[in-house]
């Protein structure tokens, strides 16, 4: 699967969360274990909607065109993984 666990316990704010480029997205859920809903933009203006759950996502690996953005739309509690073009 494309999600990748934290290594070394709960991210925090100064590590960095949201886009970090190269198609990796980092939710920082402050120990909670919440997922979240995530619009995904590739190069050419497409979104996809991805689920993500605490730690650094790999979006990349299953958006075909280079992936340029990602943020959150609202939504949580989902399941993670990829669901498709918004």
């Amino acid at each position: 699967m494309a999600r990748e666990a934290a290594a070394d316990g709960p991210v925090t704010v100064s590590e960095g969360c949201g886009f970090l480029g190269w198609g990796k997205y980092r939710h920082c859920d402050g120990g909670t274990g919440s997922t979240v809903m995530l619009d995904v933009e590739d190069i050419f203006g497409g979104l996809f909607r991805y689920c993500v759950g605490p730690g650094t996502t790999d979006l990349q690996a299953v958006i075909r065109w280079r992936v340029t953005g990602a943020w959150w739309n609202g939504g949580f509690g989902c399941i993670p993984g990829y669901y498709g073009p918004a």
